[in-house]
């Protein structure tokens, strides 16, 4: 339960799943890490400590101050991750199998 309150906290943290979603697609290839940063997400890579430009599709040295502020993207992913996992929305997956269950808006509509 800790884990997922932490995981909504992060989500809630970047804007929503949505942001964290992009957050995560948005990330080039070689990143670890992000950062926001003059209104902008910016993509490290802490290994090279090196930030990804968008401009110019490149890695450049990374300023210490953008290196203390960043956010780890497997955490994020994670997060995501346990947001998508069902957590009993469809109470068939958490019954007894001798349990029968009706679907009663199935049964309005025919």
């Amino acid at each position: 339960m800790t884990t997922i309150n932490n995981s909504e906290n992060l989500i809630e943290k970047v804007g929503g799943i949505e942001k964290a979603r992009e957050i995560v697609e948005g990330a080039p290839e070689l990143s670890t890490d992000y950062v926001f940063w003059t209104s902008k997400t910016r993509y490290i890579n802490r290994l090279t400590k090196e930030v990804y430009l968008d401009s110019t599709h490149e890695w450049f040295s990374a300023n210490i101050m953008v290196l203390n502020l960043m956010h780890c993207l497997d955490d994020l992913r994670t997060a995501i991750a346990e947001h998508d996992t069902d957590h009993v929305t469809d109470i068939r997956n958490h019954l007894s199998p001798s349990t029968i269950v009706k679907d009663l808006e199935a049964e309005r509509h025919g």
